[in-house]
């Protein structure tokens, strides 16, 4: 049993000995966590593996703030009112329309969309490119 504990604790000193990334810049709600604007608390450059690196501001975050995966989110891939590609897709059989979207979403997030010709309101998730899959 304290074999598991100093394991654990080990474990917990490692991580919490791990550098953390803090603005290196003003960085605004909506906007990009990028290694341009954010540094390693230890001066480091940042590299494109870092998990919130392409992640969103929730909120502005000042020069010097941690940059953590609390207070970033999801890139969104479609803003609300924005002119979407709706794709209904069963077997081989693949029908497109566009639609305007009702919210906000990030990839394989719901989204609600308009149906431009129809002006039914279908279901969606938000696929890789920005285009949304009916359901």
């Amino acid at each position: 049993m304290s074999s598991l504990l100093a394991i654990g604790f080990s474990a917990f000193l490692s991580l919490s000995n791990a550098s953390s990334l803090v603005a290196s810049e003003v960085i605004r709600a909506g906007d990009l966590v990028t290694p341009g604007n954010a540094t390693a608390d230890t001066g480091v450059a940042v590299s494109l593996d870092e998990p919130v690196v392409g992640r969103e501001a929730r909120r502005t975050i000042y020069a010097g703030q941690p940059v953590t995966m609390d207070n970033t989110r999801p890139a969104r891939l479609v803003a609300r009112n924005q002119i979407v590609t709706v794709k209904y897709i069963a077997g081989g059989l693949e029908i497109s329309t566009t639609g305007r979207a009702m919210g906000e979403a990030a990839l394989n997030e719901p989204v609600t969309v308009l149906n431009l010709q129809s002006r039914q309101l279908v279901q969606g998730i938000v696929q890789e490119n920005g285009w949304v899959l009916a359901q």
